[in-house]
């Protein structure tokens, strides 16, 4: 036993082996050295056996540790045991009994304050975390606390700058993941991706990416947000993280791999793992079996539509399509109407995804033209959509402009539904998927608008898909009639919305 005073580098010995070494020792020697080792590891294995949830042994050597030394730790080390059992009073008055002995420990003060927090005393607990950072100011975990104090009483700007402060002590990723979750929370998405790349930098945490990825999907950069949830998959699969990947990969067209994560998702969320089916086998009668159980609503729109699709048909053929592109998409298309992506990519000789957002103005013609060739079958409609608009343009715009066309082009084929209402309807989607152009155009709604004249007579090109969705949706807003659009007749914008309004 010469070797004792090493003992810390012996971290290979099993635990149990040093105590009975050390109370064997203590038996031949009862002095204070050997005594502060032997009360050492026994309250080591207390929180081993703590952390095992194993209560009983890490009584058995709290009581041990008390007959050899008595101090301080005795009543911390209860307090902890009383708040895993959530005996919080009881835990407060250990923790209290502890920093009564030895009023300069900064971890009782912290520990008393995550149990006041846990009985939503938080004004004490946050006098709590503030004595415990006065003590070591080196010392980040109080601040972090104060700061999910001040962001459960959705006291956020405080919160902010508690999470801020204790980065500048430590750079911690669980602060990161706070102040990052705080950010979306105020939908202050660019800052929140800033602050979870920066400590998912630090290291790696599944917590983090999983609410980078929602970040990302909230700023239009769908596919970063999926290539985290395929690594999040492979790395921590949960049916949480499959139903998102899900989700994810069949807003963006992918149907086949989102039914094989959706399915993976387990019977949480059987909901959308049938809505995927319905683009992977089709509207049969089955599958909308299972939707009514789930959502009878939806399921009644595909059995409305599949009711009235002669009727629907019969009304798209009425209309005066605007584009001459259409006869160029008959040839690219299965007998469903179903686009067939390779070659209709081949066709207009799309290499690489996205390559076409800055020529939109002329591509956007196909994508109309590929919703309209679907005629009255809505997955078909949203399928050629979804893959024209993304291949061409994008996964930001090109996802939302495909979303916003396909909502007004449902809601008049289908539904005949109001103009505000549909606008309204818009706004939420794209929130979702771009907010902050969801942002531009609700300022420009809520904002003093120019009449339609005026707004017909100052009218130029856009310059990028935003800029057209913007006009899009605010021209929308005038309830203009066709002969009204007539002044803006050569142009796309114009085009689209006359034969949205025949419909």
């Amino acid at each position: 036993m010469e070797d004792l005073p090493l003992i810390t580098e012996m971290d290979k010995i099993p635990l149990d082996v040093i105590i009975r070494g050390l109370e064997a020792q203590y038996e031949i020697e009862k002095n204070d050295y050997w005594a502060s080792y032997l009360a050492y590891f026994y309250y080591e294995a207390f929180k081993k056996y703590l952390n095992e949830n194993n209560f009983d042994r890490a009584k058995e050597f709290l009581e041990k540790s008390k007959n050899v030394v008595y101090d301080y730790r005795y009543h911390f080390y209860y307090g902890l045991l009383f708040s895993k059992l959530l005996d919080y009073d009881n835990a407060e008055i250990e923790l209290k009994r502890a920093i009564s002995l030895n009023p300069n420990f900064y971890l009782g003060y912290y520990e008393l304050g995550n149990v006041l927090y846990l009985k939503k005393d938080y004004d004490e607990a946050i006098e709590m975390y503030m004595k415990s950072f006065e003590l070591n100011k080196e010392f980040a975990l109080p601040l972090l606390k104060i700061g999910d104090v001040y962001f459960e009483n959705n006291q956020l700007k405080d919160a902010e700058t508690a999470y801020k402060a204790a980065l500048k002590i430590e750079k911690l990723p669980e602060v990161h993941l706070r102040l990052g979750v705080l950010y979306n929370t105020r939908y202050q998405f660019e800052n929140a991706e800033k602050i979870f790349k920066e400590g998912l930098s630090i290291e790696y945490k599944a917590e983090i990416a999983y609410n980078l990825s929602y970040t990302l999907t909230r700023l239009g950069k769908h596919f970063q947000a999926l290539q985290l949830l395929k690594e999040l998959g492979r790395n921590y699969p949960t049916p949480e993280i499959y139903n998102e990947l899900g989700l994810l990969q069949k807003n963006l067209g992918f149907y086949e791999e989102a039914e094989e994560n959706l399915k993976l998702a387990g019977e949480e969320f059987l909901e959308n793992y049938y809505k995927t089916q319905l683009f992977t086998k089709g509207m049969k009668q089955e599958i909308i079996d299972f939707i009514k159980s789930f959502d009878p609503e939806y399921a009644e729109f595909l059995v409305n539509v599949r009711k009235n699709k002669e009727m629907i048909e019969e009304k798209l053929a009425k209309v005066e399509f605007p584009f001459s592109e259409l006869n160029e998409v008959f040839d690219l298309t299965n007998e469903d109407g179903e686009i067939l992506l390779d070659e209709f990519l081949s066709h207009l000789n799309v290499k690489n995804v996205g390559e076409k957002a800055d020529e939109f103005l002329k591509y956007i013609p196909y994508l109309i033209s590929n919703m309209y060739i679907a005629g009255a079958d809505p997955i078909i409609i949203e399928k050629n959509a979804i893959k024209t608009s993304v291949s061409l343009f994008g996964d930001g715009e090109g996802l939302v402009l495909a979303k916003t066309l396909l909502t007004f082009y449902f809601s008049f084929l289908f539904e005949n539904a109001n103009i505000d209402f549909v606008i309204d309807k818009t706004l939420e989607i794209i929130s979702e998927f771009y907010y902050p152009l969801s942002k531009k155009i609700a300022d420009m709604l809520e904002n003093e608008k120019t009449s339609l004249d005026d707004f017909i007579e100052n009218y130029k090109n856009p310059d990028n898909i935003s800029e057209f969705i913007i006009q899009f949706i605010e021209l929308l807003s005038y309830h203009p009639t066709i002969e009204e659009l007539q002044p803006l007749s050569d142009t796309p914008l114009a085009r689209i919305i006359s034969f949205l309004l025949q419909l």
